[in-house]
């Protein structure tokens, strides 16, 4: 499961499991990558139990 962070013409790619880290950046910096995964971080476990729910409708649907 992952997340893609965009801004401008920049995106990042965090998987969130096992553990949230960074897959892929195109154009961000390291300083703002470091305040992204804090964020990223903070709320990984709302980020996967949308998703959850999310995917939770497609399928019952």
């Amino acid at each position: 499961m992952h997340i893609h962070v965009l801004r401008d013409d920049m995106e990042a790619k965090y998987w969130l499991e096992p553990q949230v880290e960074l897959a892929e950046n195109s154009g961000f910096k390291e300083h703002e990558l470091r305040k992204i995964q804090k964020y990223v971080e903070k709320y990984a476990a709302k980020f996967k139990e949308q998703y959850r729910q999310h995917i939770g409708k497609r399928i019952d649907d």
